[in-house]
């Protein structure tokens, strides 16, 4: 039999293809009974009856899958409620459970958000009929994930797509020319999958239901960088998305404070990308806030970083790397700043002048940390276009970074060596250590905490109250 086998760059994901007829038949169903195999990281995981066969099946019903959703596979970025990449289940499980923490209204749109996102996402539900373990494909930025139950494999967005836009041309390519009204509409289907309104863009790039989308759009309506390609890379609808369905009135200023600035060359900043991603590689296998501290660590020793004093100032590094500092109110008491460094705008940080926090400048300063961190290495991979604090950033990203932000601005071990040099007395401690690294009670708190150091009873308790803070 023919056999089609596509594969990532990497080896990652491969998919084969083979057809139980050499010749297409009449029929749909028949043109394109064949088995596929799937594999993530080596292993099979949708596989027939043992490991080197596969999936015996119709497969026009997947090129009739991919045909109707390439645009939510294709722009829609990060997993449900941003929760860490992971096998379906877990995935599943925990935007579920994320979901049953909000208030009862919340709750019932997120759950009816995480259900239409399994529906497009899950290559099993191509499968009209038959039992198949779940194959979810996840955008993260311009990483691609694929989990299946047990598995999942990482690699290039682009190069997840090919291997599945590979699949769909072999498919399309078995009813090419067939008079089947099935065949004729699902081969349609699949070459006009770039094909899309305004509108639907809108939806499927940020989630929002159809009636909001209505209300939206008028934002959006003269932009012309959501037209053709150049709409997958739009700072505007990503920054949408992460800040989650909302009226016009709160829409429009967080649209305009992005759109006003023009991108620009960061050539210091950049110089700094490569080694730092490196250095996070090197820890990949770490948690999220264990590569923050290694992060943190490694770029304080770089020079003209934390200075003679230990001291670092974000406001300067970034000054210093021609990354503006816009403050804007947004109108959202829980957002406190909007990174945003995509091809039409920035790099730029706009905080948030409307956020709870406002007048605390060690909270400032520790926003502003938490964006440097997301410069660094998240640009080239999980966030290329934009970053909300305090939105649907997704939580493997926001843990890394908050763990960055806290070791930059003071490092556990300083925290814990100060506190303790006071001899006790903890509210000189406490305000030694604020004024010095200009850092908010409530970071200190975990930091000493973080550190591990020998408390007393009293000292647990006060440190305590400064991480309630």
């Amino acid at each position: 039999m023919d056999e089609l086998v596509a594969r990532s760059a990497d080896g990652e994901v491969e998919c084969a293809l083979s057809w139980r007829s050499r010749q297409p038949t009449s029929t749909a169903a028949e043109a394109t009974l064949g088995k596929l195999r799937v594999c993530l990281q080596g292993r099979p995981v949708w596989h027939g009856a043992d490991d080197a066969a596969g999936v015996e099946w119709t497969w026009v019903e997947l090129l009739e899958f991919l045909g109707q959703n390439w645009l939510y596979l294709a722009v829609e970025d990060g997993s449900p409620l941003g929760v860490a990449p992971a096998t379906a289940p877990k995935m599943l499980a925990a935007a579920e459970a994320a979901a049953d923490r909000l208030l009862p209204t919340e709750a019932e749109f997120e759950r009816e958000q995480i259900e239409a996102y399994r529906s497009t996402h899950d290559l099993a539900e191509a499968l009209q009929g038959a039992v198949a373990p779940p194959l979810w494909v996840v955008r993260d930025g311009n990483v691609g994930w694929m989990a299946s139950s047990a598995t999942t494999a990482q690699t290039p967005f682009s190069e997840l797509l090919r291997v599945l836009a590979e699949i769909g041309d072999s498919i399309a390519q078995r009813l090419d020319g067939s008079s089947d009204p099935r065949s004729i509409q699902a081969v349609t289907t699949w070459h006009e999958r770039d094909c899309h309104d305004r509108l639907r863009l809108i939806e499927a790039s940020t989630g929002y239901p159809p009636e909001l989308v209505a209300e939206v759009e008028s934002v959006f309506s003269s932009l012309k960088e959501l037209d053709g390609e150049q709409a997958v890379s739009s700072e505007l609808l990503a920054a949408a998305r992460l800040v989650g369905p909302q009226p016009l009135t709160t829409l429009q200023p967080i649209i305009r404070a992005i759109g006003s600035v023009k991108s620009f060359p960061t050539p210091e900043l950049d110089d700094l990308v490569e080694p730092a991603t490196a250095m996070v590689r090197s820890v990949e296998g770490e948690p999220p806030y264990a590569q923050g501290h290694e992060l943190a660590a490694w770029l304080r020793t770089q020079p003209g970083i934390a200075g003679t004093t230990g001291r670092v100032n974000p406001d300067d590094l970034l000054k210093s790397w021609g990354v503006p500092v816009v403050e804007v109110g947004l109108g959202m008491l829980n957002v406190d700043a909007i990174g945003c460094w995509g091809p039409n705008h920035g790099p730029a940080v706009h905080l948030n002048t409307d956020r709870r926090h406002a007048a605390n400048s060690g909270r400032r300063r520790a926003t502003l940390a938490h964006e440097i961190c997301h410069l660094l290495v998240d640009r080239a991979t999980s966030l290329p276009l934009v970053e909300v604090l305090g939105g649907r950033t997704a939580e493997h990203v926001e843990q890394r970074a908050g763990a960055f932000a806290a070791e930059l601005l003071l490092p556990r071990d300083l925290a814990g060596k100060g506190f303790l040099s006071f001899g006790g007395d903890d509210e000189r401690a406490a305000k030694s250590l604020r004024a010095r690294y200009g850092v908010s009670s409530a970071l200190l708190g975990w930091q000493v905490r973080n550190a591990q150091v020998p408390l007393s009873r009293a000292s647990q308790h006060f440190v305590d109250r400064l991480v309630g803070e």
